[in-house]
């Protein structure tokens, strides 16, 4: 089984979607887990939950509304969805219900020094025939794709298990926040490959991007917008054929 590690309901398909559905179309079992996939036990009273409850649209319980859209995408690209109760880092509290991340200034590139999630993973155990892991490369900056990259680097030394890093969507588009990110993971040995789509592969992907409706907004002014950007970036230029990038781990650098 292949195991695309998904911080968040929908960075494993904004970044990998392509790749999943050819894998899927090649035989291969996905699981598209999605880390931070909890539902908070109550909500932080900050400006950033406010923000992004009215932005996203989606009720008083809009994880559900994220799961519910992250099981039509997957369906769309034949994988498997699955979750974990782990909340996302703007819900997640200290021992005395303050929040970890009150702004979107604190979403970037500093994880907390009392977030529990990494401890956390640590202690869950795997799903059974895992065969390759992918994971965020850490685009951006983001806490918890941060987390879920230094988790996966720790799995595949643990376990010897195949790791791909993926390059996420829409961040990679920016090219100084792909060069941090290069610069981070820099140590490790990692191999660039692209991941050639066939047009039913792109397709494919947009179908599964335009599922999570109550994130359009974020990212683009309307859905034409979300087909053109997803689409330029996958073929940066008319003689590209489209592409995903991703950096496999090699057995040297899984060691240590």
């Amino acid at each position: 089984m292949l195991l695309f590690l998904s911080p968040h309901y929908d960075d494993a398909i904004y970044s990998c979607g392509g790749a999943i559905y050819h894998r899927v179309k090649g035989g291969e079992s996905v699981c598209i887990l999605t880390v931070m996939g909890g539902e908070p036990m109550r909500l932080p009273s900050t400006p950033l939950v406010a923000e992004l409850h009215a932005r996203w649209d989606a009720g008083k319980s809009p994880v559900i509304v994220r799961r519910a859209e992250d099981a039509v995408a997957a369906v769309l690209l034949g994988a498997t969805a699955d979750y974990w109760q782990l909340p996302d880092c703007i819900y997640r509290t200290d021992a005395d219900g303050n929040a970890l991340y009150p702004t979107g200034d604190h979403l970037w590139n500093t994880i907390h020094p009392n977030d529990p999630a990494l401890a956390w993973l640590r202690q869950q155990p795997l799903p059974n025939g895992i065969t390759e892991i992918y994971a965020p490369l850490g685009v951006g900056g983001h806490v918890d794709h941060l987390i879920v990259r230094a988790w996966a680097l720790e799995l595949a030394a643990r376990f010897n298990i195949s790791l791909w890093l993926y390059e996420e969507y829409p961040y990679r588009t920016q090219l100084e926040k792909r060069k941090l990110a290069y610069e981070q993971v820099a140590k490790l040995a990692l191999n660039p490959v692209r991941f050639q789509l066939t047009d039913a592969g792109v397709r494919a992907k947009i179908e599964g991007v335009k599922a999570y409706r109550s994130q359009v907004s974020t990212f683009w002014a309307d859905v034409p917008s979300l087909e053109r950007d997803v689409l330029a970036a996958m073929q940066p230029t008319p003689s590209d054929r489209p592409f995903e990038m991703f950096f496999r781990l090699q057995a040297s650098g899984q060691q240590g």
